[in-house]
Formats: structure tokens, sequence, C-alpha cells
């Protein structure tokens, strides 16, 4: 009787602890620690410092051809 109680508080415990490891946890990676919030902040505003002279140069380029387009046209219709 005692070995067999054993044995079922044993099933038990490896039981409950192979549920407990193979569930998923995403709750606690999902958190970000601070230095990660600080790190994606940085990335943020780098690829930001990079972007905005890109885009603005593709801005510039885009008004530069509309105004080419505009010449041509002027110039077709004389």
């Amino acid at each position: 009787m005692t070995k067999m109680l054993l044995y079922s508080v044993m099933v038990l415990f490896l039981g409950n602890a192979a549920i407990i490891a193979c569930s998923d946890n995403k709750e606690a990676e999902s958190e970000k620690g601070t230095i990660e919030k600080m790190t994606d902040k940085a990335a943020k505003e780098m690829v930001n410092k990079i972007r905005t002279p890109i885009d603005k140069a593709r801005s510039v380029k885009n008004q530069q051809e509309d105004r080419l387009n505009e010449i041509d046209k002027i110039v077709k219709d004389q």
C-alpha cells in the first residue's frame, strides 16, 4: 500500500512537472527589459536619421522631374 501511494505521488509530481515545463509561457517572454527598450528606441532613432535625408532627396528629385515634365510639355505645345 505504501509503495502504491509513493508511486502515485511520483507519477503525479512528474506529470505536473512535464505539463508545466511544456506549457507556452509567452507572457513572460513578451515583456522587454530596460536594455532592450533602450536598444529598440536607439535603433528607431538611427533609422529615422538615416531615412529622413533619403526621403527629402527623393522628394526633391520628384519635384525636379515634375518641373522638367512641365517644361517639356510647354516646349512641345509651342
